[in-house]
Order: C-alpha cells, then sequence, then structure tokens
C-alpha cells in the first residue's frame, strides 16, 4: 500500500493514477476542514490544553515520517543530561502492542518492556540512553504527570508532539528534510504534509535533516526569524550483535555486506552506507515497523548468501526486535551519529533556557 501511495502522489504519477489523485484532493480538503476546525477548538479553549509543573521540549515534523525525530530526541535528551539536568522522554509506542495508558519502558536504571509492547523507537532510544526515562502512552500528560511523580526529572521531551496540542509545551521543534521538506506540497491524503506549511510559524525552531550543504527549497516566509538548524547523519560505528563488540566504522569498507531495514525512508540508510564506502551487494527495504519473522530472517539471509554477502547490516532500530534470533552470517548493528552542521551554540541555548 505503501508503494502504491507514494506512486499515486508522486509529480511523475503515470496518467492513468490522475482519477485517483483527484479524489485524494478532494478528500484532503475535507482533512483540511477537520484540521482548521480542530486548532481552532484548541485555541479557543473548547478541547483543554494543559500545563505540566515542568519544561515540556516537542520535536515534530510538518510531513509523514522520515526526518529523523528519533536521532534529533536522543540528542535533547543527552544535552540536557550533559548540562546537569533530568528529562525523560515521552513516547506514543507506535508499532507496540500494549493498550495500556501508560508504559514505562525504562525507568532510568532497566529495561523494562520489549518492541513487541511499546514499539521499535521507544526501546531503542531507552538503550542507548540507558540512564534517560522512557514512557509511551497516547496521551502525553497523563504520561508526563506519571513521569513527575515517579522519577526525579525536569523536562519532559515529546517524541513526535507537534501535532499533540492537549498538552501544552516550551518549546517547540520541527523537523524537515533538507531534500524534500514539504514533502509534494499537498496535504494528505493527497500528499505527506500533516498539516499546511503555513503552520509551521507555531514553530520555535526548525531543523532542516539530512542537510548536505546548498540551498534549500523552502519559502524563507514560512521560517520568518525562527531559529535555524542544519544536521546531518553519518556512519558513526557497527556493533555485532552476538557479542556486542564495537567496531570502526571502516571495517567493513569494501566488503562483501547485504542490508536491510524497516523504516520510513529506507534510501537514507542505504545512503550513509554508500557515503562510508560500504556497498551492499543486496539491499531489502522492509515497511517502516515492520515486525520481523524468523522466516523473514532465514529468506533474507538465502537471498544476502546467493548475491555472495558475508556480513548483514541493519539500523539500530531493527535490532532491537531481532533480539532472540538465531542468524547464520554474522549481523551488525549500524550506529548512526546526528551531527549539527549549523546553528549548535543556538540549539544548546534554547534547549538548556530557563534551566541555567
Amino acid at each position: 500500500m505503501s508503494k502504491f501511495f507514494y506512486k499515486i502522489i508522486s509529480p511523475d504519477r503515470k496518467w492513468y493514477c490522475f482519477p485517483v489523485f483527484a479524489i485524494l484532493i478532494l478528500m484532503s480538503f475535507v482533512y483540511s476542514l477537520g484540521h482548521y476546525f480542530r486548532l481552532w477548538a484548541y485555541r479557543w479553549g473548547v478541547f483543554p490544553s494543559r500545563k505540566l509543573d515542568c519544561r515540556v521540549i516537542s520535536v515534530g515534523n510538518l510531513t509523514l515520517g522520515g526526518t529523523g525525530k528519533t536521532p534529533f530526541v536522543m540528542m535533547i535528551a543527552e544535552t540536557l543530561r550533559g548540562n546537569g539536568l533530568k528529562p525523560a522522554i515521552l513516547s506514543r509506542g507506535y508499532g507496540g502492542k500494549s493498550c495500556n495508558p501508560v508504559n514505562v519502558v525504562c525507568d532510568g536504571r532497566q529495561m523494562l518492556l520489549s518492541p513487541e509492547w511499546v514499539g521499535d523507537e521507544a526501546v531503542m532510544m531507552a538503550e542507548k540512553l540507558k540512564n534517560v526515562p522512557v514512557i509511551t502512552g497516547p496521551d502525553r500528560y497523563q504520561t508526563g504527570r506519571y513521569a513527575l511523580e515517579h522519577f526525579d526529572i525536569d523536562t519532559l521531551v515529546l517524541d513526535d508532539g507537534f501535532q499533540h496540542l492537549a498538552l501544552d509545551r516550551d518549546l517547540d521543534i520541527l523537523l524537515f528534510d533538507h531534500f524534500r521538506p514539504l514533502g509534494n506540497g499537498y496535504l494528505f491524503p493527497a500528499g505527506e504534509l500533516r498539516e499546511p506549511a503555513g503552520e509551521t510559524r507555531r514553530a520555535d525552531m526548525v531543523c532542516f535533516t539530512h542537510y548536505s550543504g546548498g540551498a534549500i527549497n523552502f519559502d524563507p516566509r514560512l521560517l520568518g526569524s525562527v531559529t535555524q538548524v542544519k544536521t546531518h547523519l553519518r556512519l558513526d560505528s557497527i556493533i555485532r550483535m552476538d557479542d556486542e563488540e564495537v567496531l570502526g566504522a571502516e571495517t567493513l569498507k569494501n566488503e562483501p555486506v547485504a542490508a536491510f531495514c524497516g523504516i520510513a525512508k529506507p534510501e537514507g540508510f542505504r545512503q550513509i552506507l554508500l557515503d562510508s564506502q560500504i556497498q551492499p551487494k543486496f539491499f531489502k527495504y522492509f515497511p517502516d515497523h515492520h515486525p520481523y519473522t524468523l522466516q523473514d530472517i532465514k529468506k533474507f539471509e538465502a537471498r544476502a548468501i546467493k548475491e555472495g554477502a558475508k556480513f548483514i547490516l541493519l539500523p539500530e532500530k531493527d535490532a532491537v526486535k531481532l533480539k532472540d534470533m538465531k542468524f547464520t552470517l554474522p549481523f551488525f548493528k549500524v550506529v548512526i551519529e546526528l551531527e549539527i552542521i549549523e546553528g549548535r551554540e543556538t540549539f544548546n541555548k534554547q534547549i538548556t533556557a530557563g534551566h541555567s
């Protein structure tokens, strides 16, 4: 369905896709009416927006996935910890089976729940940060109150929180992909925009991710005087999954590898490998948040071996779901580092504001 959707909304769509695209445009008009009513209702108090007794930082986007929210949220948490602050992360737990209103993935000391119940992203953040509580649940006010009542924290970081207007925030950060900041420019379902481009003005900070230099195709009138940050992803290291040995990024340079991922924009992961001179003999894209089975992995391994691969690479987000599986080939999870190319000083100042 995902491939069909992007084929329909692509500017290069075939002629026979136009009738379906026209229907989607009509549906997006109805969607926009709902969006504006929702904004109006929160602005005038018809729907309540509640405040918590701590600083709240929200990270989100206007488009459907793939802008790098998760590594950005982790960078914020690490920046706060590095400045002596005590953050907790609130996530929806997308892809998890749990229906509980509050799920403590990590209490800041140990892992408590698996990806099956709370989703891969929440578990990956908890494993990487270790000393930061991670909590999932649909109501960020409820999970935020739980965090304040049960943990010694002073800041809440919302993962994918820009549209969660039921909770007041002190800092709203919007992420845009450098190459396609507004997707095809249409509102869902005719495009990738969750909200009209003009809602960028609600943000306090805008970050252009996957930045590789050069101009950004974005209307400056939408940005005004909003703080801008530019970031880039690079391969930092690889970790062997059977013994957790950490190896340098150059270890598999020009080696016969195969790779797979189940993320929103898989071509980004592939490009990171290519930038590190790792050229997979075979690369497979699974759907975002794919629930891997042993059959999936065995089938992939068989194809990788047939193509001459001796090693398998995958993102950390996917690796958290394969912990109990046995492999034929050596599996390595790829550690990707988020770097701020422009705006580091401004970023640090705004993230830690109010705590100095």
